[in-house]
């Protein structure tokens, strides 16, 4: 991740039915992972989920716990796939046209 914005450094955002990225989806847990930006980087941890955390890596699901991720990657969470950008611009942690 190349924000450049400390504001995002060391921000933790929780994903689920309660968080601050909130997913409207009965199959996306009320915690369901967490988005940390470490030293300009993104790392995205499963909490638990009853469904899972899953990467899609060439057109496959990829069941993930724990790592570093790039902002582009599709994810799975409940039955939606999702960037990582785009649940960082759901939380207001930047604005859509700061990353082309």
């Amino acid at each position: 991740m190349k924000a450049g914005d400390k504001r995002l450094e060391s921000r933790t955002y929780i994903i689920g039915r309660e968080g601050h990225i909130y997913i409207n989806d009965p199959t996306v847990s009320k915690q369901h992972a967490e988005i940390q930006i470490i030293n300009g980087e993104v790392y995205l941890r499963d909490l638990g989920s009853t469904n899972g955390t899953f990467l899609i890596k060439n057109n496959r699901l990829v069941p993930f716990a724990e790592g570093y991720v790039q902002l582009r990657q599709p994810i799975v969470l409940g039955n939606r796939q999702y960037t990582i950008q785009s649940l960082l611009e759901i939380a207001g942690a930047f604005a859509a046209p700061s990353f082309e």
